[in-house]
């Protein structure tokens, strides 16, 4: 009858990967006793199956931590009541972002090498986009992208990331050249939405055409057709004059207290 697996032996992954790495320096120390007993092709073959098994459990170790470290900025904000009872929450949206920036660093310190800190390096860059750290989201994610294996899930966004990085530092033709290599990554219509619509923040005469060209020639991608007619119909709207205000709005007239009746002027 076979042994029956309990739970503790389901929750021991990291021992089989110790075991497997002490195999493989004993084999290497030993590799002459090695050869001499059992023949090179034997040993070769243990020490590769050795290496696969480890790098497989690293790879996994890995990926739990970054899952670990992505889940957090799904965590509630304690202000906002959205908390579940015994929810962990943070105190605001700036300690939850630090606390998952953190998190990802720690994945790419411990794990140098794996898939898993490719990943958490463009997440890292992500977050810094988006908390208007331009310069430092660029760095992150040209190192991802010079890293990354080319089927990685994430480069399509990181390279798009990356020339957005490069026009919020207002090198304009630098993001269009990121931009343009989406072509690489056969994303075409995106490519040419960008192009276009850098050419109209740079007040380009031929920019309203290069959007309005997007939308007919890419009408399957409708993201995109959606983006450049937004972006058209941005455009076409009267600039705003120097120095012109909204009128202000008028002041509202006070609210009697509930339940309180409104007093007449007294009469002399």
């Amino acid at each position: 009858m076979a042994e029956r697996i309990d739970r503790k032996q389901l929750k021991r992954p990291d021992e089989f990967q110790v075991v497997a790495g002490r195999a493989m320096t004993w084999m290497v120390a030993n590799r002459g006793l090695v050869l001499g007993a059992a023949g090179a092709v034997i040993a070769i073959g243990l020490i590769g199956w050795g290496f696969s098994a480890w790098q497989g459990s690293r790879e996994a170790k890995a990926g739990a931590e970054l899952a670990e470290a992505i889940e957090l900025q799904s965590r509630p904000i304690s202000s906002e009541g959205s908390a579940q009872p015994g929810q962990e929450t943070f105190a605001s949206k700036e300690e939850r972002e630090k606390a998952v920036i953190a998190a990802l660093e720690k994945v790419r310190a411990d794990h140098r090498g794996t898939t898993a800190a490719q990943t958490a390096l463009a997440e890292i860059g992500f977050h810094k986009l988006k908390g208007a750290d331009a310069a430092g989201a660029q760095k992150d994610l040209e190192q991802f992208l010079a890293s990354a294996a080319k089927g990685h899930p994430l480069r399509p966004f990181a390279q798009e990331s990356l020339g957005y990085a490069l026009e919020a530092q207002n090198r304009l033709d630098d993001a269009k050249a990121a931009f343009e290599k989406l072509r690489d990554l056969e994303l075409p219509a995106r490519a040419d939405y960008q192009v276009a619509r850098l050419a109209l923040l740079q007040g380009k005469p031929d920019a309203r055409q290069q959007l309005e060209r997007v939308a007919k020639e890419h009408p399957k991608d409708l993201d995109v057709v959606r983006e450049a007619n937004e972006r058209l119909e941005l455009s076409s709207l009267p600039p705003v004059a120097p120095g012109q205000a909204k009128a202000p709005a008028a002041k509202p007239e006070p609210k009697e207290a509930p339940g309180k009746k409104p007093q007449g002027k007294k009469q002399k």
